[in-house]
């Protein structure tokens, strides 16, 4: 295929991915959903569970195999983009130290009962749902880890889409939702080491390349760019050097968490935390990234993600009860563990409730997880089949449970 032959088709897939996503999210939108939620939808309808079935020519001449690796690029880029804006819009302020314990408190208790499930759904499962490359211990944490993942992008969403995103309950949901990510990759990293062989190492270093790469982020970084803020609120306006220059410790930041094994949008999130957070500072940042970010990155991150999932496979009843069991297991793992360590905190039922809705969407998240297991052998497709069904309906769920919890005309602090 030729450069331009390339071009056309990259081009015609983006186009059209961003027309369904488009028509999917305006649609969600009218029975109360967040427009992500269409996005993530419309993705795994345009893979093989229906577009790909009924339409297979047109599927295969749109999203054949040349443009694929494109869409991976242009989407994980703009996913950790948009956790950096994430993170510059953050309140670090209201980051107390009551703050960070009660969400410490809940990333716990929202880890550990998750991956104690995990061990009881290898143990009666593993045979029908493993890939055959990891053992039935490192199988169990693989499961343990898929089912305490939380949709950290799509949270952000929500909780921007709701005006909650700088309040503290919003920050709490944040901090503990970014606990629970990092421990669930770090985890992640020591199954997929020993899937390819590459032993206990590999773990431990990514582990302590995402300390490092924190210290180097908050102690080096962040003084640096302290200096770039006054600047900007002196001239009133970002200059396009410094711009650039931030643009390369965005992309030098998603690269290096990338290498340690975590996944590159927590480098984006942790540098958008040490962001200025000088007013004129963020918002031209804002204007600079958000708007492109919103309407062509994301939408192509989350077709990507969902064209490898195939949701026939779970018509085959052999599979059906398996499916019942794990999607509940998964929902309770996540919601009630939640709940009531947000209520031992202190916080009411209505808000325990809130949050544990909210937390407990897995996402897109939960697609990069299901992927890196069948990309590595540690589950099979069905099994795959299994954990996007969870994805989907956790995060279909997340927005009602918020609305049934809050009452009318109230808000969370």
């Amino acid at each position: 295929m030729s450069n331009l032959s390339l071009f056309i088709a990259v081009a015609t897939a983006i186009v059209f991915i961003l027309i369904i996503t488009q028509i999917f999210g305006r649609l969600i939108t009218l029975i109360g959903q967040p427009k992500v939620v269409g996005e993530m939808i419309s993705g795994v309808l345009l893979g093989p569970t229906c577009f790909g079935y009924f339409l297979p020519e047109a599927s295969s001449y749109i999203f054949n195999p040349a443009v694929m690796p494109y869409l991976y690029v242009i989407g994980n880029l703009g996913l950790s983009i948009y956790m950096f804006l994430i993170g510059n819009e953050l309140d670090t302020n209201v980051f107390s130290k009551k703050l960070i314990k009660q969400s410490s408190i809940i990333s716990l208790s929202t880890i550990l009962l998750p991956l104690i499930l995990g061990a009881v759904v290898s143990g009666y499962y593993f045979d029908i749902f493993s890939g055959g490359k990891v053992s039935s211990k490192f199988f169990s944490i693989f499961v343990g880890t898929a089912l305490a993942i939380t949709a950290f992008p799509m949270m952000a969403r929500i909780l921007e889409d709701r005006g909650l995103l700088k309040t503290k309950i919003g920050s709490l949901i944040m901090i503990s939702a970014s606990i629970q990510d990092v421990i669930s990759w770090v985890l992640l990293a020591f199954v997929t080491s020993i899937a390819k062989q590459e032993g206990y190492l590999h773990g431990y270093i990514t582990l302590g390349g995402a300390f490092i790469f924190i210290l180097l982020i908050f102690l080096i970084v962040k003084p640096l760019l302290k200096k770039v803020g006054k600047q900007t609120e002196i001239n009133n306006v970002l200059s396009q050097n410094h711009f650039s220059i931030i643009v390369i410790i965005l992309l030098a930041s998603a690269l290096i968490t990338d290498k340690i094994g975590l996944y590159s949008v927590f480098g984006g999130f942790i540098l958008g935390l040490a962001m200025p957070k000088n007013p004129i500072f963020q918002n031209e940042i804002i204007a600079k990234l958000k708007p492109f970010t919103l309407a062509v990155f994301l939408p192509l991150f989350f077709t990507f993600s969902g064209l490898n999932a195939n949701m026939l496979i779970l018509s085959k009843m052999t599979y059906f009860l398996p499916c019942v069991v794990i999607v509940s297991l998964a929902f309770a793992s996540k919601y009630f563990s939640s709940l009531f360590s947000m209520k031992f905190c202190g916080y009411s039922w209505r808000e325990s409730s809130a949050v544990g809705g909210l937390i407990n969407a897995r996402g897109l998240m939960e697609l990069i997880v299901t992927n890196i297991g069948l990309m590595y052998g540690i589950i099979n497709k069905e099994f795959y089949s299994i954990l996007i069904l969870v994805a989907i309906l956790t995060t279909l769920s997340a927005t009602p449970i918020f609305n049934l919890s809050i009452k009318k005309n109230s808000k969370l602090e």
